[in-house]
Formats: structure tokens, sequence, C-alpha cells
């Protein structure tokens, strides 16, 4: 009977466990299809991952957070959607995870580059026992991810406003102390206001203006009191307040106002109102001592107007001389053509007068002794006139260019040599010894026939002026680029203040005059000016009573 009756119970016991089980299951089923519809409604993105980190279940905010598909991330670990500059921490973070909830904050990256803040809560799964709270191994994790990246991008924008602000101030500041210090130290004396006509700034240079020793005491007082204070600094105290209440009234930039000062000082003064985008925000004064700039301009002036009469004098002074070359060279002309006419004049009577002279000697039987003499003298005085207008004749010539050279290559060694050679004999008859000496060297284009009659005259000169017995010497040598000829006598020398005129027409040394040597003085003249038309130079150096050198120098002319 036990048996029997315990078999209709123990049919109701199993009975009761099934349908438990059974609506435990109903129950589980049900639970998980409400958790996977609130998962994919959720407004955030939810992983479930097991205790590998392996993802085993995401929903479509996570999937449209990070741009993968549901399949492609089934398997795989989230974190290997966080970015990586934010990878280490985060995964530091998650070590916490198996002792409860971790936090995490960071940036998941799509496979584009999409980049999405997240704010991110972690949970870990334990298995769960009926009645107990979830306790055992770690099974897995779930994490909720919330898109905040419009805050981010707000805190972001905040930071760069703020940092922008921040950077504002400090270069307002510095701008401030820089604009401080210019004001400070400006040469200029500065005076600024604010709208209201109360004084901000004013510097030393303003204070020493108007005799205040402590300027920056007036920061913070009315302008109008010290416009009261300073116009006593003024010639005119009323017409410096009247020009400042004027500029007060119209506003407007002014500039380069000059009034005197009591002290005798010129100050000049510029106003500019401030205005800040059309609205009047004050005042800046500006001025400047120009009591030095105006005597500088004062005595600019008056060397300009000593300048300008200078070269008014300078002009007429021009004129002057111009109108003077003219005359001169209107002189000279004049003087050519006289002398020119003069010694064509000259030339044909005297030429009559040698030749009778010759006739009459013909017939020298008939004359006297004294007769003869008479002759001899006429001739040499008529023989030396026709030499003095033959220099003259060609003198003009030369120096007005009608008497071009004709140039050759010449030896000048060899033609020293035939100048020496054909002196002799007129060396000998005053008692001189003539030398030559020439060294070899290349030939040069001259005019042999006006050369020789410098030679001659200098040669003539050196033998006329010697004492009897003494030497005359006449060296040519060649240098590397031209000649050079010095012929040097023994003679009684040229006084050192007639050296600079012994070249001029008709110019002798007084002692040469003294001496009752003939000579015209034209001579040198000649040489010189034949030298000068071959490109070269002639100088002389002498000693009084010891002799004297003349020296021409000569190109080389191919």
């Amino acid at each position: 009977m036990g048996a029997s009756a315990a078999e209709p119970g123990l049919g109701l016991a199993t009975g009761r466990t099934v349908t438990e089980f059974e609506r435990t299951k109903a129950a589980l089923t049900e639970t998980q299809a409400r958790f996977g519809l609130l998962a994919q409604l959720a407004p955030v993105g939810i992983v479930q991952s097991d205790a590998a980190g392996r993802a085993v279940f995401v929903n479509d905010r996570w999937c449209a957070m990070t741009g993968v598909q549901a399949g492609q991330m089934l398997g795989s670990n989230w974190l290997n959607m966080v970015h990586p500059d934010d990878r280490a921490p985060i995964k530091q973070a998650m070590t916490g995870v198996d002792t409860g909830e971790v936090m995490i904050d960071g940036r998941l990256c799509s496979p584009d580059g999409t980049e999405v803040w997240v704010q991110g809560t972690v949970v870990p799964l334990r298995p769960v026992v009926p009645g107990q709270h979830a306790q055992g191994q770690l099974t897995g994790t779930l994490a909720t991810f919330t898109d905040i990246t419009d805050r981010k991008r707000a805190e972001a924008e905040q930071e760069r406003l703020l940092a922008a602000e921040r950077s504002a101030r400090v270069s307002l500041a510095d701008q401030t102390e820089r604009l401080n210090c210019l004001i400070a130290t400006a040469i200029p004396g500065v005076l600024i206001t604010d709208e209201s006509g109360i004084i901000t700034h004013a510097n030393k240079s303003f204070g020493a203006m108007f005799g205040i020793d402590s300027p920056d005491r007036l920061v913070g007082t009315p302008v109008a009191d010290t416009v009261r204070r300073i116009k006593v600094t003024f010639a005119d105290p009323g017409e410096f307040v009247r020009r400042v209440s004027d500029a007060f009234a119209a506003r407007k930039p002014i500039g380069g106002v000059q009034m005197e000062s009591a002290d005798g000082r010129t100050l000049e003064c510029d106003y500019w109102p401030m205005m800040v985008s059309d609205r009047y925000r004050g005042d800046i004064w500006l001025g400047w001592d120009m009591s030095e700039r105006k005597a500088l301009e004062t005595q600019r002036q008056r060397l300009l107007e000593a300048e300008l009469k200078g070269r008014r004098t300078a002009e007429l002074a021009q004129q002057k001389l111009e109108q003077q070359n003219r005359q001169l060279q209107e002189l000279g002309e004049a003087r050519s053509d006289f002398v020119a006419t003069v010694s064509h004049e000259l030339r044909t009577p005297l030429t009559s007068i040698v030749s009778f002279i010759e006739l009459v000697r013909a017939e020298e039987d008939g004359l006297s002794s004294e007769g003869r003499h008479f002759l001899e003298i006429i001739q040499r005085n008529a023989n030396r006139l026709i030499r003095l207008v033959g220099d003259l004749l060609l003198l003009n010539r030369l120096e007005s260019g009608m008497a071009p050279l004709d140039l050759a290559p010449v030896s000048l060694p060899e033609l020293v040599r035939e100048a020496v050679r054909d002196a002799s004999a007129t060396a000998v008859s005053y008692g001189v010894t003539l030398q030559a000496e020439a060294s070899d060297g290349p030939e040069t284009r001259v005019d042999s026939l006006r050369l020789r009659q410098v030679m001659d005259n200098l040669i003539a000169n050196a033998v006329k002026f010697s004492h009897p017995g003494d030497p005359v010497r006449v060296v040519s040598n060649w240098n590397g680029t031209g000649w050079r000829i010095d012929v040097t006598d023994s003679g009684i020398g040229i006084p050192p203040e007639e050296i600079e005129h012994l070249f001029d027409r008709f110019a002798r040394a007084s002692n040469a005059r003294a001496s009752g040597r003939p000579g015209t003085g034209l001579g040198l003249s000649v040489a010189k000016a034949i030298v000068e038309m071959h490109g070269g130079r002639i100088t002389v150096a002498s000693a009084l009573d010891h002799g004297t050198t003349f020296s021409i120098d000569l190109p080389r002319v191919a």
C-alpha cells in the first residue's frame, strides 16, 4: 500500500518540476527577447563580450557609431575600435572591470577614419543563482557607450574661445604696457583724456614743456584744470584757451598749430579726437618745442638766401668772364691778324734790303773800310729782323693750328747727333765744346724739321749763355715708354723768380739782357709749342751762375 500510495505523489512532483522548468525557460526566453528589443531601441551603443573579450552581441547603435556591421564585429574585441591615442588608457582602466563597474572616456574610430567621442560604462557579468546575487568567475562584460561628440566639440570650441580670450587679454595688456612705455618716453609732450574730459595719460615731456614737476599726478583730474594751469605759459593766454575750446567743440584733427610762449619758445600742438566705431572716446594732445627747429629753419633760410645771392653773383661773374673771354679771343685774333700783317709787311722790305746789301757788297772795291763795316751792321740787323719776323709768323701759325705736323718714323739719337754736328762750328766760335750722348731705342713718329728747329734753338741758347771753355752736353735716353732729351750747360743760369715766365713771348731773363747777348725771346715759345703739338712737354731746371738744363719728354708714337 505504501508503494502504491507513493506512486501518485511522485508523479505529481515530477509534473510540477517540468512545469516550473518550462515556465522558467519561457520566462528566460521572454527576458532575452525583451533584452534584445531594449538593446536595439536603446539610444546608446551596447556591446556584450565573453570572458575572452570577444563580442557576442552588438546593437544597431554601436554599428552606427563605429561604421561596421554586426557580423563584422562579433567575435572581435571592441577595444580594436578605440582610437590609437586613447587605447592605452582605456585598456588600463579595463583591468579593473573584474572588481566592479568601469567608467571610460575616449574616441571610437571607424574604418573610414571618422572619430566619435563616447562616454562608456563597462560592468562585469557573472553566473546568476536564483535568489542570490551574481557571483563566481567572470563570464564576460556588458558595455554601454553614449555619443558625446557634440558635447566634446562644444567643449573644444569653448576652450578655443577661452584661449583666444586669454590670448587677447594678454595681447591687450602687452599693447597697453607698450603704449604706456611709448607715451612715457615719447619726445613730444603727450596728454590723453577720456570722453568725460578726465586725463588718463600725461608724460614727462609734457610736464617739462609746461613746468609741471610730476605730470603723473594730473591723471584722474579734469583737463580743464590743466588748461587753466598752463595757459600762463603762452604769450597770449586768451588765444591759447580759445584755440583749445574751438578744438574741443569741433572734434576734428588739427595739426601744426604754433604759438609763442612767454619765455620766447615756439610751441607746436596737434589735436586728435579718438573715435571708436564712430563713437567719441576721448582726445590726444601732442606738443613739441619747435624753438630749435625754427632757429634751424631761420638759419637754413638765411643760408638759402646767401646761396641764391652767391649764385646770382657767380652768374654775373660768369657772364662777365664770358664777356672778357670773348674780348680776349677777339683781342687774340686781332693780335694774330696784326702780327701776320706786320710780319708780312716787314718781310718784303727786309728781303729787299738784304738783297740790295748783297748787290752793294758786290762792289766792295768802291767802298771804304768804314762803309763795309756799316754794311755788315746793316746786314746783320736785317737778318736778325728777318728771323724775328719768321719766328713770329711760325708761332702764330702754331698757336692757331695752321701749321700741321709732318709726322714720319725718325731715329731720335741720330737726329740729336746731327743737331750737335751742325752746331759745332758756332760753338767753337764761342769757345764751347759740344758733347752728344745718344742711347739706342725705337724709332718714333715726329716732324723731324720742327723737332730739329727745337734742338737748334736749345743748343744755340746753351752755347750762347755758356762761358768760354765750358762744355754743353746733349743727352737722349729711351726710358721704356718714351724719349727724354736733356740739353745742359754750365753757363750764367736763370734767376729762380723768372723761370715760370721763361716760355712766354718775348720773355728773356734779366741777366741775359744785362749780358748784352742778342735774342728775341721767341725761341723758347716756339720750342714749347712744337713739343706740345707732339704730345710732349718741355721743362727747365736752373741754378743761377751754375748752368741750366732744358728737358724734352716725348711719348713714343709707332
